[in-house]
């Protein structure tokens, strides 16, 4: 295994590289914009996190990459669940079609969340990553 397959900045670009515009065209990593900043013709976003580090194996490397599914609530403040299920068959979609030997992915879980600072749904999926 190449240990520079392990930096996280290698992995975020492998990551973006599998997502960007194929989920929602409004893909961030680390850090959501601020509410002020999201545009109003936006009706969803994405944003990819991986918070607990790589850890080294040796023959390989695992960690946890967290992917929040954000839609914009409804004019009632309900939860768009038409935009989400969107997003969360594209998100699936692009993990199926993934065929890099280096990164593999697997879905772990999903549960949902409310952002306060900005007002909308998210649903966070957890996916396991394996670097080989």
């Amino acid at each position: 295994m190449n240990k520079n397959n392990l930096n996280i900045s290698k992995i975020e670009t492998f990551i973006n590289e599998l997502i960007d515009n194929k989920v929602s065209e409004n893909t961030f990593f680390g850090a959501l914009l601020n509410a002020e900043s999201i545009k109003d013709e936006w009706e969803d976003m994405v944003m990819v996190e991986i918070p607990n580090g790589i850890r080294d194996m040796d023959a390989y490397g695992v960690g946890v990459v967290l992917v929040y599914l954000y839609a914009r609530p409804l004019s009632s403040g309900r939860k768009n669940v038409a935009v989400m299920t969107k997003l969360e068959q594209r998100l699936n979609d692009v993990i199926a079609s993934n065929a890099d030997k280096t990164y593999l992915l697997n879905r772990r879980m999903t549960f949902t969340d409310y952002d306060n600072d900005i007002n909308w749904h998210c649903n966070i999926v957890e996916l396991n990553i394996q670097i080989f």
